[in-house]
């Protein structure tokens, strides 16, 4: 998070553009009977929010990233292309964090606007008062499963935050392939107990009861579909069972996060920040870094 910024300023100066999305208008606007099923749901699946033009567009965007020849480049959103480096999660899931930072042509797609604009519906607040993030993922063939967690386990427990994410594949994606799953209503229960799945330095989390199968709902798109989530539904993919790359591109939208009178108790956090040290008292609004 520190070299966030030196990162950006590298590839700014960087000729890997791709122009400005495609200008093909779908402008979407959610209905009442969308923003009642989420909130009383937590989740949401909505079966076009682009364009299957602006999908390829993005695409490319997420392959050159990914690419052997860029995900190595010094300051680039990814410093590797699949394999393992000492201090990141396990191999077979890989993701670039910012890339709007990298590419701020993101900024400006079809996707985003209808995403916010939905995300403001969800949350109840004012549109001009969301800023967002994103991530892009890859999942290879034999890629491990994302275990059920909550989005909300992975903040600063200083901080209170009101936020969702938006899931967007780069393709038709299947359950086997790690489409998105849900456990209905779970977003009520506020936050629950989790515990570090592997070493502490990979901050990879999993809730720690037991997770009812049954009462899942899965989520298979078709490209140009995605899905919303509250930040406090338990979710999870499955492992990659199929021969080829799951490829998504999740986006976080919130409102500036506030300090809380007293830290939130996640016992988690603390075993991650004693072996990588605490994160700054930043977070990243529509590709710029702002101090709290």
């Amino acid at each position: 998070m520190q070299n966030l910024g030196a990162r950006a300023n590298i590839l700014a100066m960087s000729n890997d553009r791709f122009g400005p999305p495609p200008k093909i208008a779908l402008e979407l606007v959610p209905t009442a009977d969308e923003v009642a099923f989420f909130r009383e749901n937590g989740f949401l699946k909505v079966d076009r929010i682009t364009t299957d033009e602006e999908i390829a567009w993005l695409r490319g965007i997420f392959e050159h990233i990914f690419s052997e020849a860029y995900a190595g480049k010094p300051g680039s959103p990814l410093n590797r292309s699949g394999t393992e480096l000492p201090g990141q999660p396990p191999a077979s899931l890989s993701q670039a964090f910012f890339p709007e930072m990298y590419f701020p042509e993101i900024m400006h797609t079809q996707f985003r606007r209808n995403a916010k604009r939905y995300a403001a519906a969800l949350l109840g607040e004012d549109e001009r008062d969301l800023t967002s993030w994103g991530h892009m993922i890859q999942k290879s063939p034999g890629g491990r499963a994302a275990s059920w967690h909550q989005d909300h386990a992975y903040w600063q427990p200083e901080l209170d935050y009101h936020a969702l994410g938006v899931w967007l594949p780069m393709h038709d994606v299947t359950v086997p392939m790690g489409a998105m799953q849900f456990i209905p209503g779970s977003h009520k229960r506020g936050l629950i107990p989790h515990r570090q799945e592997d070493e502490p330095i990979h901050n990879v989390l999993t809730v720690k009861e037991p997770v009812d199968m049954t009462k899942a709902v899965a989520c298979p798109l078709k490209a140009g579909g995605c899905t919303f989530h509250h930040a406090e539904t338990l979710h999870y993919t499955a492992p990659n069972t199929t021969d080829q790359v799951r490829m998504a591109f999740p986006m976080e939208f919130q409102i500036k996060p506030r300090r809380r009178a007293v830290p939130e108790v996640m016992p988690w956090v603390d075993e991650n920040r004693a072996v990588a040290g605490p994160r700054p008292m930043v977070y990243v609004a529509d590709g710029q870094m702002i101090p709290l």
